[in-house]
């Protein structure tokens, strides 16, 4: 992207105008039109989808009254004393060839007739456990019901309560059963059953219709009520779903739907209503459009406007630019407009000032950047202390913060830590925590440097990290394992650093993956030889590892001190053994004893 800026501005101020202007207008009007789209789209889409909702539970409060009908008439049948009485009647005390009008056997189908409705269902039946048995069809015969026990079974489950029972796919009618019950003694006396139409319930969800493929459903514990069908899709979707009503989107077969449903209390049915997203999105094609065109027509007006200014601009600039030009050949006579009034009426005036007395302000211009650059040198040359580092890596630090670089930010803050760490700070003994302070900024720093190449790891009991050390112990043999393994290892390279108590003693560990060297190398080392104190890189020798080794000899004892464990292309282990020391204090003076005998 910086690159692309930098290649804007050799091009002419004009260009640069129309294309900054250009470049804020466009995605402005971008995200503008975007946001009233998708605001636009949420509330259209919310309404289309309230609406269905609406006429889903209106379908759903149909659904619930004509069950409630049906429901009123099993229950009035049932409870009717003339109806209770035949069902209770001795199997000999029933006949069915009394057709007297005042005969129970007339008075039962009278009744019947008057609950029994052709519109709405096929079929009606009155069953007696004493054998009385009463019928009422739209067929010319008795229509015959596969596994009748099986029905008669459920009803008995029931225990009073009605229930709805399906056939197969190709029955067109829904059972309805109750068992009827002595009102006195509650003991079972046969079963009442209505054959409901199928047809019916899809006539009652045929005037709603959300577009010309939308369907209504209705599902009772995921098998259809209705004749159409229900894909797994979303009976997969219901099954999941708990609450009394809702909405969801799926997808069937590449085609999206939006699914509306409602929950009957009365009747434990669903109403689902099935839109395909096209028809609820139908109207957004036209908002589309409408928007597009009026981003076009603004941009296009914008574009004049731009162009129109960006000419004003550039004009009187372009004469400046002519007077340099002839300027630059020798021509001092050069003079422009003063007859402006604004910014560039100004600069004019004080170009043909400037011009007057041009040579005497090079010449002045000229000797003060050579005393400047010589008093630079001097500031530099006296404010190269520490205290002035740490204020220029204050500034610098600030800076990246201001303009958000904190990558800069922690590298800036590492480099400070690790000269405060190592000029201001004074003191010989340290805690191990900051010793590992130290590290982490040291490691911050090469991290920056390899990238993904090096990784750390860190396995340390933190009971031990207010143990005092001597100051720059670890730090150079992690910085050791970095220049001289992992600089030189082939693949990305691990460091671990590990901490941890054995015994009396402290053992610190640091280990690397990367390039290693032969053990009869690594263990010349630590005697300190000469041809492994030469290293191709001035900057970077193993003689800080001999020196730790000897430091920590001379502070603790023979016993103590580094053990190296390497193999060429395998890495390298260094071992930092160290005695438990609780008391900084007694660490010091012995610290300060060993000095004092050296001077």
């Amino acid at each position: 992207m910086f690159s692309r800026i930098r290649k804007l501005r050799m091009h002419s101020i004009k260009t640069q105008v129309i294309v900054g202007f250009l470049v804020v207008l466009i995605p402005l009007l971008i995200i503008l039109v975007t946001a009233f789209y998708l605001y636009s789209s949420k509330i259209i889409f919310q309404k289309t989808v309230e609406q269905s909702a609406e006429t889903v539970g209106q379908l759903s409060m149909s659904l619930d009254h004509f069950m409630e009908q049906n429901i009123n008439k099993l229950e009035t049948l049932g409870d009717n004393p003339t109806i209770q009485e035949e069902l209770n009647a001795d199997t000999e005390d029933l006949d069915d060839t009394d057709d007297s009008f005042y005969s129970r056997n007339r008075q039962i189908r009278r009744m019947m007739l008057k609950e029994f409705s052709s519109v709405t269902m096929n079929d009606m039946e009155l069953y007696g456990k004493n054998g009385a048995s009463y019928y009422i069809s739209v067929w010319s015969e008795k229509w015959v019901i596969p596994d009748e026990e099986e029905l008669f079974r459920k009803a008995d489950e029931a225990k009073g309560h009605w229930i709805l029972v399906q056939g197969d796919e190709e029955d067109e009618t829904l059972q309805m059963i109750k068992q009827i019950k002595d009102l006195q003694t509650y003991r079972p006396l046969g079963y009442i059953r209505i054959g409901l139409k199928r047809s019916y319930l899809d006539k009652l969800a045929e005037p709603v219709s959300f577009d010309s493929q939308g369907q209504i459903i209705i599902l009772d514990d995921l098998e259809r009520i209705t004749s159409r069908e229900a894909d797994e899709a979303l009976l997969s979707f219901m099954e999941s779903e708990t609450g009394s009503e809702g909405s969801f989107r799926y997808e069937e077969d590449g085609e999206s739907y939006m699914a509306i449903y409602e929950h009957s209390n009365v009747t434990g049915w669903d109403t689902v209503g099935l839109i395909y997203m096209s028809y609820i999105t139908r109207d957004l094609s036209t908002l589309r459009n409408v928007l597009l065109l009026l981003s076009l027509l603004a941009m296009g007006i914008a574009a004049l406007v731009i162009l129109r200014i960006a000419n004003g601009l550039v004009s009187p600039l372009k004469e400046t630019q002519n007077a340099l030009e002839e300027f630059a050949k020798g021509n001092f006579e050069v003079h422009l407009s003063e007859e402006r009034q604004d910014e560039i009426g100004t600069m004019n005036a004080v170009f043909n000032k400037a011009i007057c007395d041009i040579q005497k302000l090079m010449q002045k211009v000229t000797q003060a950047e050579i005393l400047g650059k010589e008093m630079e040198f001097k500031t530099l040359q006296s404010q190269m202390n520490p205290h002035f580092l740490y204020n220029t890596l204050d500034a610098i630090n600030w800076m990246a913060f201001k303009n958000g670089e904190d990558e800069i930010c922690n590298l800036v803050s590492a480099i400070s830590n690790l000269i405060r760490g190592t000029i201001s700070n004074k003191r010989s003994i340290i805690t191990l925590r900051e010793e590992l302070d130290y590290i982490k900024d040291y490691l911050y720093i090469q991290k920056m440097r390899y990238q993904d190449r090096l990784e750390t790891r860190y396995d340390i009991d933190e009971s031990l990290l207010g143990q005092a050390v001597p100051k720059l112990v670890i730090q150079p043999i992690v910085e050791n394992a970095v220049v001289h393994g992992i600089e030189y290892a082939q693949d990305d390279s691990i460091l671990f650093i590990s901490i941890h108590r054995k015994g009396k003693d402290i053992d610190i560990i640091v280990k690397d993956t990367g390039a290693g060297m032969p053990q009869e190398k690594a263990e010349n080392l630590l005697k300190g030889s000469e041809d492994e104190q030469r290293g191709k890189d001035s900057f970077h020798t193993n003689l800080g590892i001999y020196a730790v080794h000897k430091r920590l000899q001379f502070l603790y004892g023979e016993e103590y001190g580094l053990r190296i464990i390497s193999a060429e292309g395998e890495g390298t282990s260094v071992t930092i053994h160290i005695p438990f020391e609780e008391d900084p204090e007694k660490l010091m003076k012995t610290y300060n004893g060993i000095l004092g005998e050296k001077k």
